[in-house]
């Protein structure tokens, strides 16, 4: 099977577009999404349904999907209005598909997360050494897909005292260790933070046992300018243009 995995779309209905038509030419047999549908960006209610319009779409919930119900999560005063006014902008159906979503889902010795497996709603960056330990030790999946931090990463635990991390490329090919446990970042379709405005997203394909890393070109100016009309933040429409 090959599993196409994305996440932190953060309302960005061009970088979703693309990412799904990308991976649609692939022969993907299945999406999982990691959460963070909403924020940022000015198209939630399309992203949802979009999402909706999936066969066999499971997703996880993510900080900014859980701020709009209102379950308490620390953010800054721009992210927290794009949150009220996203809110004000979802359907009851909307509300309700963003309410079922679970905190993890596994799959026999996989494990798909927004941001941690072990504590999920506390939203810890698995970036930073003590979370990507605590994520191995107090998680028994083999392989463990998270998003949250909008950049793309590859990490193998090689032993108890050993980590290799790696930051893959675009079309970067990764084995998927045959006895080594690893954690996969896909990085964020919406909102990338790595320096590269590309939109992320990987395929994961178990027959052949690798991970196939992508970053997809996609209509920024126009995501940028629905930002704009919408009257959010302009930080958020610069940010999709320079990728930090």
């Amino acid at each position: 099977m090959r599993i196409a995995v994305f996440s932190d779309i953060h309302s960005n209905l061009e970088a979703l577009e693309a990412v799904l038509k990308h991976a649609g030419k692939r022969g993907v047999d299945q999406y999982v999404c990691l959460g963070d549908i909403v924020g940022y960006g000015a198209s939630p209610v399309e992203c949802i349904a979009f999402l909706q319009s999936l066969p066999e779409c499971p997703c996880v919930l993510g900080n900014h999907d859980a701020a709009v119900l209102g379950i308490p999560s620390s953010m800054k005063p721009d992210a927290r209005k794009v949150i009220e006014w996203t809110r004000d902008s979802l359907s009851v159906s909307a509300l309700n598909y963003l309410q079922k979503m679970e905190d993890t889902i596994k799959w026999g010795d996989i494990t798909f997360c927004h941001s941690n497996p072990y504590r999920p709603r506390h939203w810890y960056y698995v970036s930073e050494k003590t979370y990507i330990s605590s994520s191995f030790a107090r998680s028994r999946a083999k392989i463990l897909f998270v998003g949250h931090t909008h950049v793309p990463v590859a990490i193998t635990r090689k032993n108890f005292f050993c980590i290799y991390i790696r930051s893959p490329e675009h079309s970067m090919i990764v084995p998927a260790a045959e006895l080594n446990r690893q954690i996969f970042n896909c990085g964020s379709v919406g909102q990338p933070r790595d320096g590269d405005s590309r939109a992320s997203y990987l395929i994961y394909d178990d027959r052949s046992s690798v991970v196939e890393f992508y970053r997809i070109e996609y209509d920024i100016l126009r995501a940028a300018e629905k930002i704009l009309a919408a009257g959010l933040p302009e930080i958020y429409a610069r940010r999709l243009k320079n990728g930090l």
